[in-house]
């Protein structure tokens, strides 16, 4: 006896078979990939403004699927895929975690250079997950710039202070963890 399809067999579940709905996700997907890159380093950089005008498009595209001349009157179920991606994307950017998870990942490698830098040590290096554009000695410890252009003119980095708060006569420092500190310098 055949059975129609669907009907008594096993049919791999899909969430949606609309290629325009898999571009959406897709789209909201990377959006949030690199909302979580940036939010991981201190400091905005201008990249910003091209994710928020990114970010503006996709809202538009989302609000176009529920224009009231669609015909649609319910939402279908892969609209709730882009919508928990930003709902989580915004709440791990809320609690800080892509800057802790990506420091976390990082920080061996700068406490290791931090601990053996001798001098001023001009050029663009990665240390860890980090592309640190500067190096200086300070009598506390070391300082890495890591975001050098920002929305606020200003340069954002790490500090590695083990015994004591670093001057605050270098820039501005704030405690991060253990013995790092953020560091601003700028106007």
């Amino acid at each position: 006896m055949m059975l129609g399809p669907g009907i008594g067999q096993d049919l791999p579940m899909r969430l949606t078979r609309n290629r325009s709905a898999l571009l959406f996700i897709g789209a909201v997907g990377l959006g949030s990939l690199l909302t979580l890159v940036e939010a991981s380093i201190p400091g905005l950089s201008y990249w910003v403004l091209a994710l928020a005008v990114y970010w503006l498009a996709l809202v538009i595209a989302w609000a176009w699927t529920f224009r009231p001349d669609s015909g649609r009157r319910t939402p279908a179920r892969w609209m709730f895929v882009p919508l928990a991606l930003v709902l989580g994307t915004g709440l791990l950017v809320t609690v800080d975690a892509p800057l802790h998870a990506r420091f976390a990942l990082s920080e061996p490698s700068l406490e290791r250079y931090a601990r053996s830098v001798r001098s001023d040590y001009v050029s663009e290096r990665w240390w860890g997950l980090y592309r640190v554009d500067h190096v200086e000695k300070i009598p506390e410890g070391a300082r890495f710039m890591v975001t050098s252009l920002t929305m606020d003119w200003k340069s954002y980095g790490f500090a590695y202070s083990p015994d004591r708060a670093p001057d605050p006569e270098g820039g501005s420092y704030e405690h991060f963890k253990g013995p790092w500190y953020i560091w601003t310098d700028g106007p």
